[in-house]
């Protein structure tokens, strides 16, 4: 029974397969659109990847023939959102912007406009590495929610908004984070300075004040005596931000035991001057 169902499906794959072949290779723009339909449909189904790129390559072939057509528009739907269903989201995203610009009138447009965004939002990468895709799909997503403030899929877009500005938030807290790693504590704590005024509702905010308080500290801890009280004021008024936006913060403690060393930098340095 096993072999007979086995036989079954590989004499059915090979009629479709034969099929296609010969749909392909013809000259019937008719036929080729409608086996490309029915792939593309079965596709959206069932998820699988194959049917889909038979599709797309059908719908490719006959689109130039579509130009100045009335099909020409769901040709070109179809070829943008297949390839957002199998995942060539670089694809897809700019196919959907085609799409908008060629069929401004589409009842599809406000789809297109988000799935354009949001194939954008699915190929960025993760926050280390380069993050052109990033501000692009945060172009986008804007853009679409300028558009359609009540939009179908306006939660979907606001969600993924955030998600990527919190990610570059992140990627621009840890560079300037970088110099504390490395101890080049002027940079670090002129770096986080400038991530925090960049940045002034980032969830990082009381990590970089924090650190850009230790930084200035040890900054001015290992300075010469002659420059050492100044360096200890600038911190001093570091540790004040943190302290005023954060009185129960995460680094309170650590904080506070590195206001009692200032202070007994501060002492030496009195006695120094006696």
């Amino acid at each position: 029974m096993k072999n007979l169902c086995f036989i079954l499906i590989l004499s059915l794959t090979l009629i479709s397969c034969g099929e296609y072949n010969e749909v392909l290779k013809g000259n019937s723009t008719e036929d080729k659109f409608n086996l490309a339909k029915e792939f593309y449909e079965t596709s959206l189904e069932n998820g699988k990847r194959g049917k889909m790129l038979k599709a797309l390559r059908l719908f490719e072939q006959i689109q130039p023939g579509m130009r100045g057509k009335p099909q020409n528009e769901i040709v070109s739907f179809y070829i943008a959102n297949g390839n957002y269903a199998i995942g060539d989201y670089i694809v897809s995203g700019y196919k959907f912007e085609r799409f908008i610009k060629s069929f401004p009138d589409s009842n599809k447009k406000e789809e297109a406009a988000y799935k354009s965004a949001d194939s954008y939002y699915q190929a960025s990468p993760r926050y280390s590495l380069d993050q052109k895709e990033t501000y692009t799909a945060i172009e986008k997503l804007q853009i679409y929610l300028n558009a359609y403030p009540e939009g179908e899929y306006f939660d979907q877009a606001n969600s993924h908004l955030a998600e990527l500005t919190d990610k570059l938030e992140k990627k621009s807290y840890e560079i300037a984070k970088k110099y504390h790693h490395m101890e080049y504590w002027q940079s670090a704590a002129h770096a986080l300075n400038n991530f925090i005024e960049a940045n002034p509702g980032s969830k990082y905010n009381e990590a970089a004040y924090y650190y850009k308080f230790e930084s200035q500290f040890i900054y001015a801890e290992k300075s010469f005596k002659t420059l050492m009280r100044e360096r200890l004021q600038k911190a001093d008024s570091y540790y004040k931000d943190y302290i005023e936006r954060y009185p129960e913060g995460e680094f309170i403690e650590k904080a506070n035991a590195l206001k009692a060393e200032m202070a007994l930098l501060y002492e030496d340095l009195d006695e120094l001057e006696l």
